[in-house]
């Protein structure tokens, strides 16, 4: 056994079953390689209907109550047989080549995190949050498509499609489970000031089904804002560039205009949104689509300082208490 894939996957039966069928028609040696699924506390029939699978290579369900994304990705990788774990996300329709890129990517050897290449996939239902993806998250993975060799962030450490020994990862404990969100950030954050080295590999292609909606990214933007809050406090010391290094370091008049628009997020909406809605109801007319997403991009950062101020004043009071 080579190399063990580890999918946590919540409510998302049909999502996931597209998932492992890719994964079931890799060009890699159905011996050397497993599936370890973390059913995290789903309530849709998906550990029925995967059970239901027979697949040639070593295939396990795991089933538990509901941790996140950290435990499931813990409770993956801690039952493993083989000595390099590789996560995907469940809604990642993956190239026949993805495995054996990622086991060719760690033949060398050495303390290294190979993230591969993650693209829209084209049936993703065509939106403003679809465009956002391939702006924010696929803008690395684009220009690396573009220029190879481009410089690597931090922040762009995702473990949606990369791998790493379990070695590494039983080192550094994993994840943190008390973060909901940005737990492979933080993670990345630990390997790499340790001395853990990046590694791209382009050839490790997967392709991300973006079903989320423009009230979705809005949402995620204020659990984000937490788990910023909670990494600041974690790693004080981290020079890290992201929303919090940006809003220090952005003009005064900048800072108070989003502090003043963070604290009526209702009346930003009231502006913005009837934007955004434009953009979706004209998003094949490039001047629509690019006012709707700017539009969407300004909302979630209103929304982010929202919560974050929101937090620095619970933080204040319990001081003063």
């Amino acid at each position: 056994m080579l190399i063990s894939v580890v999918i946590p996957t919540f409510n998302r039966r049909e999502v996931v079953l597209r998932t492992i069928t890719t994964l079931l028609r890799q060009d890699f040696s159905a011996a050397e390689y497993e599936i370890i699924v973390v059913v995290d506390g789903s309530t849709d029939g998906t550990a029925a209907a995967l059970n239901s699978l027979r697949p040639a290579c070593r295939f396990r369900v795991i089933e538990q109550e509901n941790r996140g994304l950290a435990g499931a990705r813990n409770t993956g990788y801690r039952a493993t047989e083989a000595g390099l774990v590789l996560f995907l996300d469940d809604d990642m329709l993956c190239d026949p080549g993805l495995v054996a890129a990622h086991v060719a990517a760690h033949q060398e050897g050495g303390r290294i995190v190979a993230f591969g290449a993650l693209f829209l996939s084209a049936d993703s239902p065509p939106s403003l949050a679809a465009e956002c993806f391939n702006r924010e998250i696929g803008a690395f993975h684009l220009e690396q498509k573009r220029a190879p060799g481009a410089a690597w962030q931090e922040t762009d450490c995702v473990f949606s499609n990369s791998s790493l020994s379990r070695e590494l990862l039983e080192e550094f404990g994993g994840f943190d489970e008390t973060f909901r969100m940005r737990e492979d950030f933080e993670l990345g954050t630990r390997l790499f000031s340790a001395g853990v080295h990046p590694r791209y590999i382009s050839n490790a292609i997967a392709y991300q089904y973006y079903g989320k909606t423009s009230a979705d990214l809005i949402r995620d933007e204020e659990a984000f804002a937490v788990a910023d809050v909670m990494f600041a406090r974690k790693h004080p010391g981290a020079n890290v560039t992201g929303q919090l290094k940006w809003l220090a370091m952005a003009p005064r008049w900048k800072q108070n205009l989003l502090r003043i628009a963070a604290a009526w997020p209702a009346a930003a909406d009231f502006f913005l949104a009837p934007v955004c809605g434009l953009g979706e109801a004209f998003f094949p007319v490039p001047v629509f689509r690019r006012i709707g997403v700017r539009a969407l991009q300004i909302r979630r950062r209103i929304h982010w300082q929202n919560k974050v101020l929101e937090l620095g004043k619970h933080t204040s009071k319990a001081g003063a208490e």
